[in-house]
């Protein structure tokens, strides 16, 4: 089995596989959030849970970390949503990747036929589809058989997706199934732990 690198974060100090935790590191205009992790320069990493990244951004923890002197302590909201809103674009670009890839099934016919051949691994449905359809889709899939997520508008997903609008799409490759269940159970936990 291929090493995992792992990283400690500066709020909990407990460690975590590298793709768990998100980088920071201090740009000449401030604290920079390097989701991708392609920036160079010094890097602090906190797990992406609203608790840490409050405690991690606070000016002797983050100077400490980042081995710099902070002139301006970023606020904490702001760079929870920063996290959450670059979760939200990773999870479209990985849909993106995923069609590109024929690895999405788009529509509800082309969902209720890719359920029927058992080859889905997770449903996102978008948030203004209707209750209707959802629950058709719902129902070929069983209770409980495929995880399935809300998220994005249909006019979000229509155009990523080569459409006008988007309500359904089932996603049949695992590594691209997991990678979007885990980057929004990301976004859901900022959300909801920060209101």
């Amino acid at each position: 089995m291929k090493h995992q690198p792992e990283r400690t974060c500066i709020g909990c100090r407990n460690t975590f596989p590298k793709d768990q935790v998100v980088r920071i590191i201090a740009g000449p205009q401030g604290v920079v959030i390097d989701y991708r992790e392609k920036l160079p320069g010094r890097a602090a990493y906190v797990c992406a849970k609203p608790a840490c990244i409050i405690q991690a951004l606070t000016r002797d923890v983050l100077s400490r970390a980042l081995k710099t002197r902070l002139a301006v302590v970023p606020d904490r909201g702001a760079v929870i949503t920063m996290i959450a809103d670059a979760a939200q674009q990773r999870i479209l670009s990985l849909l993106s990747m995923a069609e590109k890839a024929g690895k999405l099934a788009t529509g509800s016919s082309a969902v209720i036929d890719a359920l029927q051949k058992k080859r889905v691994l997770l449903l996102l449905f978008a948030e203004d589809l209707s209750e209707g359809t959802r629950g058709n889709i719902a129902a070929a899939a069983g209770a409980g058989i495929v995880r399935m997520m809300t998220m994005f508008h249909k006019n979000e997903l229509g155009p990523l997706l080569g459409r006008e609008a988007a309500g359904v799409c089932a996603i049949l490759d695992k590594g691209f199934a997991d990678a979007i269940w885990n980057e929004s159970e990301r976004v859901k936990n900022l959300r909801n732990g920060h209101q």
